[in-house]
């Protein structure tokens, strides 16, 4: 970001009109993401009814039946980790939720088909290669991160090409068939799910023909429509496009994960009020852990998005502006000039807990460093407005622009979550890990050998 000029946004007001894909496109003034990711589409705004469409699919991708078939992916992916924890009675935190990460990203979320020959863990150690080097220094000698992940997409985009070549052929076919029209793929997309849902076709089953496989939301085929939103593509590009994917949900993941997992180790009261509730859960829905059962999971939802208000998984968002836009006190940020909007500062002076206050580092409901009682309290979203419920919230970004996969990773965290929580009482082997932490963004990097959880049994319930 050296001789990078940014505006941070902290009106909400000026924020609304920055959001919108007429005033300003999506930037990341980095420059190996930028090589890494490509710009060509990613980096460019949306051709007119080309967002809210794609969009569409991919919620629909993400929805109530999707969620429920992916839940046992997740229960998996958690219990091939655990026994190895259980044995040690602890766990490196940083390791352990980039592993989950990648994991729920490739397994789980994406469901990556590999081809004969490639094996799954080399495959993932590939993809922990490339996100090294995403927002790395930019420069590509040999043996830096850089040039390591250069060389990991490379032959990432070789593998991927395996997985979607046939959804790629079939959708090219069904896109000339609608004309090359956003609205009318997505349209029919939707009929076809819809037809399939009075069917009652299982969630996540796999499609009966090969037609079919390019009209039933998947992720995958979201991210096919945005990159016909601008030109023809090949095979390489549907796979980068999958590869962005795993980025995401990769990415989002393992932050999530690790700023959630650190602070709920440092509040036992908020680790019993989970286990209570757990116990509640368990008397409704068994011990089976499933979407269904997530969703009576209030109180663990509500610590999660207490944790991620605190540190949230994602810095926000960073656009560029295709026009003037005014911001409070009448200034005008002119055309071309790049603004973000960071989840944690918008945090900070969210109306409904700031009390104005400017002589202080951090506002007390964001100070976990000095004030951590006061500062986690989940409860404070289980009340109203007039009880001090947040109103500031921008973990998942906002508006249209929105995370459409946010309720994947609420599912998926509080699976993992409850998987432990149920069992164990956990507490940091470094009580002052958080804070000794050298590295801010783009997420926390602990200390080396700070950052072991231990895992303590709880004793069973009384029969």
């Amino acid at each position: 970001m050296m001789g990078s000029r940014i505006w941070m946004i902290n009106d909400t007001q000026a924020l609304r009109a920055i959001l919108k894909d007429e005033n300003a496109g999506p930037e990341v003034p980095f420059p190996t993401f930028k090589a890494l990711m490509g710009e060509e589409t990613l980096l460019r705004s949306h051709p007119n009814g080309a967002h809210p469409n794609f969009r569409k699919v991919f919620l629909a991708a993400v929805g109530p039946q999707a969620l429920s078939a992916m839940a046992p992916r997740v229960v998996a992916a958690v219990n091939a980790h655990l026994p190895s924890w259980e044995r040690a009675g602890k766990f490196p935190l940083f390791r352990a939720a980039r592993l989950l990460g990648v994991d729920m990203a490739v397994d789980v979320i994406m469901q990556i088909q590999l081809p004969p020959g490639v094996d799954r863990d080399d495959f993932k150690r590939q993809v922990e290669t490339f996100f090294d080097g995403i927002y790395s220094l930019p420069i590509a000698l040999p043996g830096t991160d850089f040039s390591r992940a250069l060389a990991a997409k490379t032959w990432l985009l070789e593998v991927l090409q395996h997985g979607v070549r046939e959804l790629h052929t079939e959708f090219i076919k069904q896109w000339d068939a609608v004309g090359q029209d956003i609205p009318a793929y997505a349209a029919k997309v939707l009929e076809h799910a819809a037809a399939a849902t009075a069917e009652q076709a299982p969630a996540g089953a796999a499609a009966s023909s090969p037609s079919s496989l390019a009209l039933t939301p998947s992720i995958h085929l979201s991210q096919l429509l945005v990159r016909a939103a601008f030109k023809r593509f090949g095979l390489q590009d549907a796979a980068l496009g999958i590869l962005h994917m795993l980025v995401g949900s990769g990415d989002t993941t393992r932050f999530g994960l690790f700023n959630s997992w650190a602070l709920i180790a440092m509040s036992p009261r908020v680790q019993d009020k989970i286990f209570e509730e757990q116990q509640q859960v368990v008397a409704q829905h068994g011990p089976g852990l499933t979407h269904e059962a997530s969703l009576d999971m209030r109180y663990l939802e509500a610590t999660l998005k207490e944790c991620m208000r605190i540190l949230p998984a994602s810095a926000g968002g960073i656009r560029r502006l295709a026009e003037d836009v005014r911001v409070g006190g009448g200034y005008v940020i002119p055309k071309g000039e790049t603004v973000w909007y960071h989840a944690g500062l918008l945090h900070c002076t969210d109306p409904a807990l700031w009390d104005g206050r400017t002589d202080c580092e951090l506002p007390p409901h964001m100070d976990w460093r000095h004030n951590f009682e006061e500062a986690f309290c989940p409860e404070r979203w289980l009340g109203g407005e007039e009880a001090g419920r947040p109103r500031s919230y921008y973990n998942f970004g906002a508006g249209a622009h929105m995370c459409a996969g946010m309720n994947v990773v609420y599912m998926e965290l509080k699976l993992l979550l409850a998987m432990v929580l149920r069992k164990y009482r956990i507490r940091l082997e470094c009580p002052d890990m958080l804070a000794r932490c050298g590295r801010l963004f783009p997420y926390l990097m602990p200390e080396k050998g700070t950052d072991n959880v231990i895992l303590e049994p709880r004793e069973a319930p009384d029969s």
